[in-house]
């Protein structure tokens, strides 16, 4: 994932990044995403951040932060964060894949749902 900001910042989207972020915020990773609305504007560049750290070591917080608060405004800041929870869950997928991931998986959830109820 690309976050363009005063330049382009690569977020890593694996598994490492989600260890990180359980370990930075003490939290298991579904607590976490479930629980955004809690998080401060910080907090939320902050878990951006543990992605772009994980691609680039040399990006020191302080640059990040401030990279985001000097280019984006609110509406960005909640894209981004979608795209990352989504990234982080199927990394490497467009939208338009991610999209039909979740659609088939609610698919199977439902039929799964209506089988349960026929028995």
């Amino acid at each position: 994932m690309i976050m363009k900001l005063d330049k382009d910042y690569d977020v890593r989207c694996n598994l490492g990044t989600i260890r990180d972020i359980e370990n930075i915020f003490g939290k298991p990773f579904f607590t976490l995403a479930s629980q955004l609305d809690k998080l401060t504007t910080l907090e939320q560049i902050k878990l951006l951040y543990t992605g772009v750290k994980r691609a680039d070591s040399t990006i020191r917080e302080e640059e990040f932060v401030d990279a985001c608060e000097n280019n984006m405004g609110i509406g960005d800041l909640s894209e981004y964060i979608e795209q990352f929870l989504l990234q982080l869950q199927y990394p490497g997928l467009s939208k338009e894949e991610v999209q039909q991931k979740i659609e088939k998986k609610l698919r199977q959830a439902e039929n799964l749902k209506v089988s349960i109820g026929a028995n």
